[in-house]
């Protein structure tokens, strides 16, 4: 019998599927990982008594409002932009991702001297929760 052609040599495929279900199960162990996180926040945040009229608006007065106040004259604001302001609690929360950055810099704010740093996690937790 004569003997046929070889038929060219194709690479053997590699091994993915291994390789998919380690991706796969990182991923899925990603997702309940952070999932998990956000349940514990709720659940934080259900139970904190911290709100806008106990805390947040008596915190905001008595360690921001000095400087960041729409009201006062720019030679009172301490060099603080005009644009930053929080004089409402819209407007609170709309600068919250910047003052949750602020509140974990102990010295930064006030420039003078401020809040304990048990008075700034109460800060950080207020606005971690939507500022309610």
């Amino acid at each position: 019998m004569p003997s046929s052609p070889s038929a060219p040599t194709q690479p053997r495929p590699r091994a993915t599927r291994p390789r998919f279900f380690a991706v796969a199960a990182l991923a899925l162990a990603l997702a309940l990982a952070l999932a998990a996180c956000g349940d514990d926040t709720d659940l934080q945040c259900s139970q904190s008594f911290l709100r806008y009229d106990n805390f947040g608006s008596p915190f905001i007065i008595n360690w921001c409002r000095a400087c960041h106040s729409v009201d006062l004259p720019p030679d009172m604001r301490q060099n603080t932009p005009d644009n930053i302001n929080f004089d409402t609690l819209d407007d609170i929360r709309a600068w919250s991702f910047q003052i949750k950055l602020t509140a974990g810099q102990r010295d930064s704010m006030p420039p003078s001297g401020g809040p304990s740093a048990a008075e700034r996690s109460m800060l950080v937790e207020w606005l971690r929760c939507g500022a309610p």
